[in-house]
């Protein structure tokens, strides 16, 4: 049994390749997360890669080798514009959120030796706070991971528990955070392989404790309706008028959005184009 300072590692041994869009959806439904391998080649993160070199980042103040992009990145770099609509990632996106996606996060984190491992957080914060304001106060937004190196076992593999963003229980509360949990997993990838997660679920990291870095790129959508609980900033015009084709559809204002505005509307749901009401179930509980 392998064992990091985070306590026990758990990995997850899925064959993910063996998974069709149903079965994507299926496991994102009721774990929380799934793992998208390659969803990106070598070259296409190297582009990116060196398209990124040169974007300002911040250091945290708890290691020097922890560094967060200190503008979006998606102005940055044509290439990390263009993930915002890849389209094996929004064909996904579309069967888990519904046709009308908000794109709501560009983010560029790097990694080195010594960077502590993350205690399992949410990143679900219903009523704001004064770090993130409204930022993450949407009831319904999955994040997207890629990594640009392997996620081995010694480079700040994530963690999650899986189910967890389904928890009800006072324990679940977004605002609390947790260490050595007996019930997270652990996940180590190949470079272009992605991680889809709801942000409700309870995620981290282990510690960092081999010598090469890892970089790692951070997207987020949610469905049209669910806008955040207070206003957060709007992408500048310039950027939007500036962005490339492929990502125009989903770069709506991260204001939008008035679920209300549905009150009172019923639906005659017989003709089967409303089957996100109740997500596939895996096919180990059909059998």
């Amino acid at each position: 049994m392998k064992y990091t300072a985070r306590g026990i590692v758990r990995l997850v041994e899925t064959d993910w390749t063996a998974f069709d869009l149903t079965a994507q959806v299926a496991h994102l439904a009721t774990e929380g997360y799934l793992v998208m391998p390659g969803l990106l080649d070598v070259p296409a993160v190297e582009r990116i890669r060196a398209e990124l070199a040169d974007l300002p980042m911040n250091v945290a103040p708890y290691s020097p080798e922890q560094k967060f992009a200190k503008e979006p990145p998606q102005w940055h770099s044509r290439s990390f514009a263009e993930l915002i609509g890849h389209p094996p990632l929004i064909a996904l996106l579309h069967a888990a959120l519904g046709e009308e996606i908000v794109f709501m996060l560009g983010h560029y984190v790097t990694s080195g030796p010594g960077v502590p491992g993350l205690s399992l957080h949410s990143d679900f914060q219903p009523f704001g706070s004064p770090a993130k304001g409204w930022e993450e106060s949407s009831p319904a937004t999955l994040r997207v991971l890629i990594y640009m190196d392997d996620l081995t076992l010694d480079r700040a593999p994530f963690t999650i528990v899986p189910r967890s963003h389904g928890a009800v229980h006072q324990v679940a509360n977004p605002y609390l955070r947790y260490d050595h949990h007996p019930d997270m997993v652990t996940l180590t990838l190949k470079a272009g392989d992605a991680i889809v997660f709801n942000v409700k679920a309870f995620h981290g990291t282990h510690p960092h404790l081999g010598r090469d870095p890892r970089g790692m790129l951070e997207l987020a959508y949610r469905p049209a309706w669910a806008r955040c609980a207070g206003p957060v900033k709007e992408w500048a015009p310039e950027h939007l008028a500036q962005a490339p084709q492929i990502a125009r559809p989903y770069l709506g204002p991260r204001n939008g959005g008035i679920a209300e505005q549905a009150l009172g509307t019923v639906v005659d749901a017989r003709d089967g184009r409303f089957g996100g009401l109740m997500p596939p179930a895996p096919a180990e509980y059909l059998r």
